[in-house]
């Protein structure tokens, strides 16, 4: 399977509120890309700096429905169960950590994590957390714009709408300032 597959898959399962199937298919994507763009690093250390360096595109993705453009802070519960109790997270270390990690070695979500079809973002007392699935697509995009990805093909050729604005996915894979442009980030 390619990195396009995967996005394919993604935004399938995503149209079809699969959200935990959606996540799985998106954190293979983010993986190989990650590691095509730092080869010499490990993976989580590769992932992480993907995550970092595109924060601005999953940041105004993610958030857009909120008016909000920057990165934000989550706390949630801590995964280690030799350091139990509430942390706070970056954005990155949510996406690597709590999703895309839970999401290829569990096959899931965490059970305090979830997902919605609604531009919501809800915390809870003990770490729960509800997030937009246009966090989903942030992340997404970002694979697709890298420059590492500029020869791959999303099958059925999914598009990809902000703003009001919808522009072709296939129009965009290796184009990040194409995609900087159609998202306003400045």
């Amino acid at each position: 399977m390619s990195v396009g597959s995967q996005v394919a898959d993604a935004m399938r399962k995503l149209s079809l509120s699969r959200f935990e199937d959606a996540i799985i298919a998106a954190s293979v994507a983010l993986s190989a890309t990650a590691r095509l763009e730092y080869p010499t690093d490990h993976d989580k250390s590769a992932c992480r700096k993907f995550l970092e360096q595109n924060l601005p595109i999953i940041s105004k993705i993610g958030w857009g429905a909120f008016g909000v453009s920057q990165p934000m802070n989550f706390r949630y519960r801590r995964l280690d169960k030799h350091a139990p109790g509430i942390a706070v997270r970056t954005m990155p270390e949510m996406l690597y950590d709590v999703v895309r990690c839970t999401a290829l070695h569990e096959a899931g979500l965490p059970d305090n994590l979830r997902f919605a079809a609604e531009p919501v973002i809800q915390t809870g007392d003990d770490g729960e957390l509800v997030l937009p699935i246009d966090v989903i697509y942030g992340l997404l995009i970002a694979v697709v714009t890298s420059p590492k990805n500029a020869n791959e093909k999303a099958e059925g050729d999914p598009v990809f709408s902000f703003g009001g604005k919808s522009i072709q996915v296939n129009d965009l894979w290796g184009e990040r300032a194409k995609v900087v442009a159609f998202i306003g980030i400045k």
